[in-house]
């Protein structure tokens, strides 16, 4: 009698433990929860070291400087998920805002010049993939190669200065470059497509199909997908989004700078794989990777404020690939 009264609250534990574990994983929150841990912890050291830290104006600050890395890792989980990875980024940024100052510049109507951006971005994209495809060359060595192509031709165009001298204060830039209900609305952008890449990712067929390939690229191919089609959609994509984040920087700098986008690959790569992204591809999470961002720009805002050399913001984000590399490692050797 006395080991059934005993008994029962554990089991009675347990299966809550287990019903709380699947509502969780239905929600997919499930590799989210340690990078929110990881967040709230970063944020309660910063409040403490530093009051400047625990404001309104500094989280929205902070919030904007991380939606240009957090829009472009919703399109990195996908390429990182299907094995891939695509240093050229950056530069494909920089080359999509360039061409929409250049377009704006020459008195192109404001839909045209978006237009002509995200296509110039998507056709970057696409261009990596194809690439990769038919020579059969991995991405990685691929926008290695056309990470200083994109940013040769942007410099190119631009005359290596940046493009200016055009009437910026139309409607469409005035509001995706200003504030929505008081935050900027390169966050709304930010979480539009997150929504956008969740629900491709996690509820779609392409998603599925994409880790697939990440996971068994055999197995994806015996199965029926077509590996190569996928894995050009996929980079092309990729562009897309990138020209998505081209329009917001371009709305906020009011021009077209060819020294934007330097370095920001390292930042979109670390915060898909703080995210909870497998490096080795397989599985990974858009709402993880946004989070990632966010502590990307939260850790360069510490340092700020502290007044850390801005030397160190670049150290510290290659400190944290290895850091979120090798916990990566850690949990699947387990």
């Amino acid at each position: 009698m006395r080991d059934s009264l005993t008994q029962a609250p554990a089991g009675s534990g347990a299966s809550m433990l287990a019903g709380a574990r699947d509502v969780a994983r239905r929600l997919g929150t499930v590799d989210e929860i340690g990078v929110i841990g990881a967040l709230v912890a970063l944020c309660v050291f910063l409040s403490v070291v530093s009051d400047r830290f625990l404001t309104l104006d500094n989280f929205i600050n902070v919030s904007r400087q991380a939606s240009y890395v957090g829009i472009m890792a919703v399109g990195m989980v996908f390429v990182i998920s299907m094995g891939d990875i695509d240093l050229s980024v950056g530069s494909i940024l920089m080359l999509s805002s360039v061409t929409m100052a250049i377009a704006l510049r020459d008195e192109q109507h404001i839909a045209i010049a978006v237009l002509l951006g995200l296509l110039v971005a998507t056709v970057c994209g696409l261009a990596n993939g194809v690439l990769s495809v038919w020579l059969r060359i991995p991405t990685i060595i691929v926008t290695l190669g056309t990470l200083s192509i994109f940013r040769g031709l942007g410099l190119v165009i631009s005359d290596a200065s940046p493009v200016s001298g055009y009437d910026i204060r139309t409607w469409f830039f005035e509001w995706i470059g200003g504030r929505i209900l008081g935050v900027w609305a390169s966050i709304w952008v930010m979480l539009g497509v997150c929504v956008f890449g969740w629900v491709l990712y996690s509820k779609s067929t392409f998603g599925r199909r994409v880790q697939a390939i990440g996971s068994n690229l055999q197995a994806a191919r015996f199965s029926g997908v077509r590996v190569a089609r996928y894995r050009i959609l996929v980079m092309a994509l990729m562009g897309f989004i990138v020209g998505i984040a081209a329009v917001t920087v371009l709305a906020f700098n009011r021009n077209g700078s060819p020294t934007v986008g330097v370095g920001i690959e390292l930042s979109v790569i670390a915060a898909t794989i703080i995210g909870g992204t497998a490096l080795t591809g397989g599985s990974g999470s858009v709402l993880g990777a946004v989070l990632g961002a966010i502590i990307i720009a939260i850790i360069q805002n510490g340092l700020a404020l502290l007044a850390v050399s801005p030397a160190w913001s670049t150290a510290a984000t290659g400190v944290v690939i290895i850091i979120a590399v090798a916990l990566d490692y850690l949990i699947k050797r387990r």
